[in-house]
């Protein structure tokens, strides 16, 4: 709901932008998450944001305002718009998958309709996610203590290794398909979980952001 809110604000609307970005920073202060790796992620980003917004200064050069007596123009604005809107945007994700479990992400996919084959791949991924990470980093420290003099990184070597993790990992899931079948996997993960119940705490905090949003939206887009 709150990325539809930031998502629906006009190209031209800045201000507007930046307030929806008080509701991540009043999540952030509350829970008192750290910000370093936040900022460290959307460093990582950033390139591909800017990427986004670096062309709409040449295209759209209409005059929007004069700021001391330089002319700005409609494009710096809505490129400027398109970088807060990814930053706040992808913070609020972030801070959604530091908060609540994945696991609880993919029960809430499945209570709106997702089909359980669609979520146990999910979990499966996420899961063993980090496996073939691990799996990948020793594979990186194996190549980099028989590179002696920078020998062995060049792209057909790096190449080579990309196809043997592939071999390795499918491999491994093929080992953990049959150990999860001998224990009674019946093709999804999510079937027999229980479901929290929604209760009027979930309805009133739901309507409250609503209105918060909303108002945000009132004031700044008329």
């Amino acid at each position: 709901m709150f990325l539809l809110f930031v998502l629906s604000v006009p190209k031209y609307n800045l201000p507007a932008v930046i307030s929806y970005a008080s509701f991540p920073l009043l999540l952030i202060t509350a829970a008192d998450i750290p910000v370093k790796p936040l900022l460290h992620r959307l460093l990582l980003l950033s390139p591909f944001v800017l990427l986004m917004a670096a062309a709409n200064p040449w295209l759209d050069r209409r005059p929007f305002f004069d700021l001391f007596g330089i002319t700005v123009s409609g494009g710096v604005i809505s490129g400027m718009v398109i970088v807060v809107k990814s930053m706040v945007t992808m913070i609020a994700l972030q801070l959604l998958t530091l908060l609540v479990p994945f696991y609880r992400l993919a029960l809430a996919l499945k209570r709106v309709g997702v089909p359980e084959l669609f979520v146990t791949q999910l979990l499966l991924v996420y899961r063993y996610s980090f496996l073939l990470a691990k799996e990948a980093g020793a594979m990186k420290r194996a190549r980099d203590m028989r590179s002696f003099g920078g020998k062995g990184k060049d792209l057909f070597t790096t190449a080579k290794l990309i196809g043997s993790l592939l071999i390795r990992t499918t491999a491994r899931a093929e080992k953990i398909y049959m150990a999860m079948t001998a224990r009674g996997f019946q093709h999804g993960l999510a079937e027999k979980a229980e479901t929290p119940p929604f209760t009027r705490v979930d309805i009133a905090a739901l309507f409250f952001s609503f209105l918060s949003f909303l108002a945000v939206r009132m004031v700044f887009i008329h």
